[in-house]
């Protein structure tokens, strides 16, 4: 029944009793960070995505002001925000031309099923909207779930923004990475419409400092 609309309700169903494990929250980050590992580690080009999505996230919240607690919950949404590629096939992730309609339509998935796998795991339940959502646009035209402009958490619009600049920035199957100023330049193109102005702002301040630093 491996195609049958019923199959995610079938494992759930084979899904072994309920027990619970205490954990404290270094451990909560190695089990994310573990998990983001995992997710790169499936893809040549996705290598090391999760974590550099989860560093540009990080420089954005820096420089909005997120508090140390926010900071640290915002870093594990950013490193499971892909934990749903783990069931899109390795020749959609490494296709190095356009994605048919149905490739499309299965690589779309990976949000929905990122918001689900989080969902039924209890202490990362409260990251499953957040996470699962990065592919939502301001504009009402992304996916999963079509949210548009206020229903779009101030969290998720950080890690949009950091993921779509890795991407940029970042070898894929069907181009090279673009220099910094140019996914930059890209991203102008996309405020208001798939880009927070205010994640976008902090993202080059952030950059910004990092530069500085390295050159001091």
């Amino acid at each position: 029944m491996l195609r049958s609309p019923k199959l995610q309700q079938a494992i759930f169903a084979l899904e072994p009793a309920q027990r619970s494990t205490l954990v404290d929250e270094d451990y909560l980050d190695d089990i994310a960070a573990a998990f983001a590992q995992v997710v790169d580690s499936k893809s040549p080009y996705t290598s090391g995505h999760s974590e550099r999505v989860t560093l540009f996230a990080d420089l954005i919240a820096v420089t909005i002001g997120f508090s140390a607690e926010q900071r640290r919950w915002l870093k594990r949404a950013s490193l499971l925000h892909d934990i749903g590629k783990l069931g899109v096939s390795n020749s959609i992730l490494d296709k190095p031309g356009k994605l048919d309609p149905d490739e499309w339509k299965a690589m779309q998935m990976h949000a929905a099923h990122t918001e689900t796998i989080l969902s039924r795991i209890a202490a990362f339940g409260d990251l499953a909207a957040i996470a699962g959502a990065h592919h939502e646009r301001l504009d009402g035209k992304g996916y999963p779930h079509g949210l548009s402009s206020d229903q779009i958490a101030l969290e998720t619009r950080i890690i949009t923004t950091a993921d779509i600049f890795d991407a940029l920035t970042a070898e894929r199957p069907y181009r090279a990475a673009m220099p910094v100023s140019k996914a930059l330049a890209v991203m102008t193109e996309m405020l208001g419409t798939a880009i927070d102005s205010r994640c976008f702002d902090a993202l080059k301040q952030g950059l910004g400092s990092v530069d500085a630093n390295l050159a001091a």
